[in-house]
């Protein structure tokens, strides 16, 4: 016969076993569902920060080409699909704009100094002609004086061609000059663009970490298309106001 004690004994037993397997069980799927809510969030995460690496180097890349581009006079335009350039003219991007701005000044110098100095002899002719043409008007040596005016204005044609060559550095500097510009541009646009994009993305996972990643995708660049809208003044103000929230 089965005492009170045995009976007890088999139910704390049966109980424990029970309790044991319940308790084995609730934390194996805890764990699991933790594991998978935790992998899951690291995938995301992955994700989203490779999106964002995409635009940045996306970003850097047409950066990289207008200053490619800008560098090298009379070359074509870049390949909007990035094609790289040759290494060689990687290493030195920048110096060649710089190098380009100098080119700009040296000329603009050149051509002043130029101009300058036909300007300072055809004063001096015409102080000669001058003389000259009031001892025409005396009758002093006619034929001689109009010999020599006949000289300086022919003198001065040449002088002023020379001028007008001169001036035609403009277009070459002007070329040059549009063209940093507009690469400078482009720059600060992407430059802008990038780090607005990337700074929303930032905030607004921040902000909804359940969100979808595309969605999150699509209202940024919805907001930054909007900053970008044809009202440049209103739109520049928003800019400004959304970069200082930013940080920058």
């Amino acid at each position: 016969m089965v005492t009170q004690e045995e009976l007890l004994e088999n139910v704390m037993e049966r109980v424990t076993n029970n309790l044991v397997t319940n308790i084995r069980d609730v934390l194996s799927a805890t764990i699991e569902r933790e594991i998978t809510t935790n992998l899951t969030r690291a995938l995301v995460e992955s994700e989203f920060y490779r999106r964002i690496s995409d635009d940045m180097r996306g970003g850097l890349q047409t950066i990289y080409r207008e200053i490619s581009t800008a560098a090298k006079p009379g070359a074509p335009e870049a390949d909007p699909a990035g094609t790289p350039v040759e290494r060689e003219a990687a290493d030195r991007l920048f110096n060649e704009a710089s190098h380009q701005l100098d080119e700009v000044l040296t000329t603009t110098q050149e051509a002043t100094e130029t101009i300058m100095d036909v300007v300072e002899v055809q004063i001096e002719r015409q102080k000669e002609a001058a003389v000259l043409l009031e001892a025409i008007r005396a009758g002093a040596g006619v034929e001689r004086a109009l010999d020599r005016m006949v000289q300086i204005n022919a003198a001065l044609g040449e002088g002023l061609v020379e001028i007008l060559t001169t001036l035609g550095f403009q277009d070459l500097t002007g070329q040059r000059i549009k063209k940093i510009i507009e690469a400078l541009r482009t720059i600060e646009s992407t430059v802008v663009e990038l780090y607005l994009s990337t700074g929303l993305l930032i905030r607004a996972r921040e902000e909804a970490p359940e969100k979808d990643i595309s969605q999150i995708e699509a209202e940024t660049r919805q907001v930054v298309s909007e900053l970008k809208g044809p009202q440049r003044g209103t739109s520049q103000d928003n800019v400004d106001d959304l970069l200082a929230q930013l940080g920058l």
